[in-house]
């Protein structure tokens, strides 16, 4: 969270990369976070989840050593972007089938809005912190306390004890058409995730001006959504999940049309407010919905889910 919403204006902004070429990082980190994943969820089946979880950090770290280096470099691009993409693959197999198997059908949209809410919570102040520090020292520090944090949270994995969960996965079962019936619904989340991580920072921040303003839109973020996140979880075990995910649907289509309409910085807070809401609605449902479906090759089912959310992201920053 320190990172995440900065990192399209550091490539943009600070690195002068221009929008092609940043647009083109982020495609090249889709390309490499899909052709990993067969290869994480190959690893995460022999060597166990958390080995999986725990590769991810050393290339997440990578990464952002090299972001540092692009300007003087700018080829390392498509070594950043591969790190990333990797980093992302080994991470969410590993982190995909630990909650299929911690969580309980019964109560997994609980579950589902319990870990949202802790991970917004857990970065809560990070966008505002980031923000302050970007603007009073420069994105370096952020890069610092980014590299801590995560090589801290690496270490702590390691003293854990491993519950070895196995799972069998093979490369022909990814191209098994019985993981494909949801493929529109995970393409078109693909282009949600980029719309929202990718070009609405980029597009705000023209209205904005200022990495502090940035940093607050992303803490507000965090704070409107914490506690309906787990609330809407809840209340999904015990309602019509699809009827849930129609609705918000609706209004999270409303709120992107309204979005593009936007011009001034007090419109950018209320319409950052308002889509958090109805995205956390929409979040717990469709997450349990998501997790009660993966049956069978379950590590199948996550690999193609995310090839198909890749395909998203790539499908809307080409066009």
């Amino acid at each position: 969270s320190l990172i995440g919403i900065f990192l399209p204006l550091y490539l943009f902004q600070e690195k002068s990369l221009g929008l092609e070429k940043t647009l083109l990082f982020f495609v090249l980190y889709a390309v490499i976070f899909g052709i990993s994943m067969p290869l994480a969820a190959k690893f995460s089946s022999r060597y166990g989840i958390r080995h999986s979880i725990l590769m991810g950090i050393p290339l997440y770290l990578l990464f952002v050593a090299l972001l540092y280096f692009l300007p003087n470099t700018p080829a390392l691009m498509i070594i950043a972007s591969s790190c990333l993409g990797a980093s992302q693959a080994f991470y969410w197999i590993g982190m995909h089938l630990a909650f299929h198997h911690a969580s309980h059908q019964k109560h997994r949209g609980e579950e589902v809005g319990t870990r949202a809410s802790v991970t917004v919570l857990s970065t809560l102040l990070g966008p505002f912190i980031g923000g302050i520090l970007i603007t009073w020292i420069g994105f370096g520090a952020v890069f610092i306390l980014a590299a801590i944090l995560l090589f801290a949270s690496g270490f702590l994995l390691l003293r854990s004890k491993e519950n070895h969960v196995s799972y069998h996965f093979s490369l022909k079962s990814v191209l098994d058409k019985k993981h494909w019936k949801d493929s529109l619904f995970f393409v078109s989340r693909g282009t949600h995730i980029i719309a929202d991580g990718v070009l609405w920072p980029l597009f705000i921040f023209f209205i904005l001006g200022s990495y502090f303003s940035m940093g607050i839109v992303g803490s507000l973020m965090s704070f409107s959504s914490v506690i309906l996140l787990w609330e809407m979880g809840k209340y999904s075990d015990h309602a019509d999940r699809r009827r849930i995910i129609r609705w918000t649907s609706v209004f999270d289509s409303l709120i992107w049309i309204a979005m593009a309409f936007v011009h001034t910085a007090l419109q950018v807070f209320g319409i950052t407010i308002l889509s958090s809401l109805v995205r956390a609605a929409h979040e717990s449902p469709t997450g349990a919905l998501e997790y009660d479906k993966a049956k069978g090759q379950v590590a199948a089912y996550f690999v193609n889910r995310e090839i198909f959310i890749c395909l998203g992201r790539i499908l809307l920053l080409t066009i």
